[in-house]
């Protein structure tokens, strides 16, 4: 595989499909940073505030990681009145709320996460060396967050009738957010830097390598069915990779 280098060797509209990647990527991981630290102190156990803390720094980390790639790209989409104006991230919609409870850290953790992880793992294996050269600390660290997650799905799975009500209900309300950011199955930018040689997959392999890693976290707990065809795009935006902007 031949490596690049550098951004100048990318066409115009894989620097803008990577551009718009790396933001949704970083910001998505910024935003889940911001929301573990929220639980620091209000887990169910002291182990349990302490993981919270420690995935909070990690994943706050690895957004400043990918923005110093973003940071090289002249087509960078983050605006100036980012600071200000919320509307302007491009986070996934499941985050656009605090967690309610822990049940909602841990689906975030275990599909939100998850999601993210697949995508820098595709990276990784990719040629644009500006990114993978600093992906492997990364994915390393992220080892620490899939086991936690499912450890908790299971504990979670194996609860009380209400607790697993709960994980049900949260799951389905998270899944779709997931599911969409993969994009449709046509004019999608993750296909462009499939064919650019920076993702090892298209849209739809990464939607279903994604499928297939979360779904053994689920098997005590109900995983609601929704693919890419289920999904209305209407309103779907390409540069979030998601419907509508945030509203946190």
């Amino acid at each position: 595989m031949t490596v690049i280098s550098t951004a100048e060797d990318l066409s115009a509209g894989s620097r803008q499909s990577l551009a718009n990647w790396l933001t949704a990527v970083s910001d998505t991981k910024h935003l889940l940073g911001l929301r573990y630290a929220e639980w620091c102190t209000g887990g169910p156990e002291l182990e349990a505030n302490i993981a919270a803390s420690a995935m909070a720094q990690f994943e706050l980390g690895h957004a400043r990681v990918l923005r110093g790639v973003l940071n090289d790209l002249s087509e960078d989409p983050r605006g100036d009145s980012r600071d200000t104006d919320r509307s302007m991230w491009f986070s996934i919609g499941a985050l656009d709320r605090p967690f309610a409870d822990w049940v909602d850290l841990v689906v975030g953790n275990a599909l939100v996460d998850t999601l993210l992880t697949v995508n820098l793992r595709a990276a990784l294996a990719g040629n644009y060396y500006p990114l993978t050269q600093r992906l492997r600390k990364v994915l390393a660290e992220e080892e620490y967050h899939s086991v936690h997650a499912g450890a908790w799905v299971g504990r979670l799975a194996s609860g009380p009738p209400a607790i697993v009500e709960r994980l049900n209900e949260v799951t389905a309300a998270v899944w779709p957010h997931c599911i969409a950011w993969f994009g449709p199955n046509s004019d999608n930018e993750l296909d462009e830097l499939h064919d650019a040689k920076i993702l090892t997959d298209g849209a739809a392999d990464l939607r279903d390598r994604y499928i297939e890693t979360v779904s053994p976290m689920f098997e005590g707990a109900s995983m609601c069915s929704v693919d890419a065809a289920d999904i209305d795009w209407d309103g779907w935006n390409k540069v979030g990779r998601r419907h509508g902007v945030p509203a946190f």
